[in-house]
């Protein structure tokens, strides 16, 4: 989903996002997670969940599952470029009090699995007010 960079402070991208992936080194701050911007890994999917890896012989070790989109196979397992983001450890992307301790360099998957939740919650309460409207 694209970024609308009208809810951000001005300075994002020219202050807080560098200062941010700086901090960690251009590495994933998720625990249990290190990988790097730029890196090249292998994405495997099993089950409608994602895994990463940096060899594509470990990749071919893992169980996979194998889907079609559009009518074509989707590769599995499939070359990701890792691209670092800024995760919002409160899901405020709207609160401009932009301290450096509710904000934590993410790699696309980690910030991904971090907001699930917090995007399920938002879109239930959308159908929620939705149905709502109707009575």
């Amino acid at each position: 989903m694209p970024i609308d960079y009208k809810k951000y402070p001005p300075n994002w991208l020219t202050e807080i996002r560098p200062r941010i992936l700086k901090r960690a080194g251009g590495r994933c701050e998720f625990p249990g997670c290190d990988f790097k911007d730029g890196e090249w890994v292998w994405a495997v999917k099993h089950h409608g969940r994602t895994k990463w890896f940096r060899s594509l012989d470990e990749a071919m070790k893992q169980p996979m599952t194998f889907e079609r989109k559009n009518g074509k196979d989707v590769p599995n397992p499939k070359r990701v470029k890792v691209v670092l983001t800024v995760a919002h450890l409160d899901n405020d992307e709207t609160n401009w009090d932009v301290n450096d301790d509710r904000l934590r360099a993410a790699c696309q998957l980690c910030h991904l699995r971090y907001d699930a939740a917090e995007k399920y919650r938002r879109a239930m309460s959308k159908s929620k007010s939705v149905l709502d409207s109707y009575r």
